[in-house]
C-alpha cells in the first residue's frame, strides 16, 4: 500500500506510516444497502427509541412536597439514569447476538445468503484497523514519552544556561575590562543579548513581587507574623 502521509508527517517512522494508511478511509468500509434494507433499519432504530420513551412514560412520577424536591428530583435523576442504562445494555446484548450467527458464518465460510458473505471483507477489515489502532496507540504513548523527557531536558538545560550566566554576570559584575579583550563579534552579541534579556526577566521578577506584596497586605492576613509573608512585603529576601 502507497503512504499517503509520508510527505505531510515526516516525522512519522516508516511502520506508522503504514499504519495510518492502513487506518485512513477505505471504499471496503463502506457497504451498499438496498432501499428496504434501509427502511428496515430505520424502523428499527425508530422501534427502539419509542420502546424507551414509553418505558420512561410509564413510570409512575412521585409526589414532590416543599421540602424534599431536591431530594427527591435527585432520587428520580439516578433511577432514570439506571433505567437508561439498563436498556442500553440490553440493547447491546441483543445486538452483539444478532451479530454473532451471521459473522460466524461469514468466517467459517458457511454463509448461505448474499448479506451473510459481504460480511467476511468487513470482518477482516475490522480486524486490521483494530491492530492498528492497537499499534498507533503504542506509538502515541511512546511519542507522549518522549515528549515529556524532552520537556524535561529541556528545562534542566534551561535551569544551567541561566545559572552559568549568572555567575559568568557575577564574575564580571566589577571589571567590564574583560569585554575589550573580546574578538569574536558573535560571542559579544550574545553576551550583550543575554544581559538584555535578564535584565528584562529581572524587572518582570520585580513587578511580579510587587504585584504580590501589595495583594497579601490588602488580604488581611497577619503577614508580619509569617516570616515568608514579610520577606515578601519587606522585601527582605536576596533575588
Amino acid at each position: 500500500m502507497a503512504a499517503k502521509h509520508g510527505p505531510s508527517l515526516p516525522h512519522l517512522r516508516p511502520g506508522e506510516v503504514t499504519l495510518l494508511d492502513y487506518a485512513a478511509d477505505d471504499p471496503r468500509d463502506v457497504i451498499s444497502l438496498s432501499e428496504k434494507e434501509a427502511q428496515l433499519l430505520q424502523l428499527a432504530h425508530q422501534i427502539q427509541e419509542q420502546r424507551l420513551e414509553k418505558a420512561l412514560l410509564e413510570q409512575e412520577p412521585e409526589s414532590l412536597s416543599g421540602d424534599n424536591v431536591e431530594e427527591a428530583m435527585a432520587v428520580a435523576e439516578r433511577e432514570f439514569l439506571d433505567a437508561r442504562a439498563t436498556y442500553t445494555v440490553k440493547r447491546k446484548a441483543t445486538r452483539t447476538i444478532l451479530m454473532t450467527d451471521p459473522i460466524l458464518k461469514a468466517v467459517h465460510l458457511k454463509a448461505t445468503t448474499p448479506r451473510e458473505r459481504d460480511l467476511l471483507p468487513l470482518v477482516n477489515r475490522r480486524d486490521v484497523l483494530a491492530l492498528a489502532h492497537e499499534n498507533l496507540a503504542s506509538a502515541h504513548d511512546q511519542v507522549l514519552k518522549r515528549l515529556a523527557n524532552t520537556e524535561v531536558e529541556n528545562l534542566q538545560i534551561n535551569e544551567e544556561n541561566q545559572g552559568l550566566v549568572r555567575q559568568l554576570l557575577a564574575l564580571t559584575k566589577h571589571d567590564d575590562s574583560w569585554r575589550e579583550k573580546l574578538q569574536d563579534e558573535n560571542l559579544k552579541s550574545q553576551m550583550d543579548q543575554l544581559e538584555a534579556e535578564l535584565k528584562t526577566s529581572k524587572a518582570k521578577w520585580e513587578i511580579m513581587k510587587s504585584i504580590a506584596s501589595a495583594m497579601v497586605v490588602g488580604s488581611g492576613l497577619d503577614w508580619a507574623e509569617d516570616d515568608t509573608l514579610r520577606a515578601l512585603v519587606l522585601d527582605e529576601s536576596d533575588d
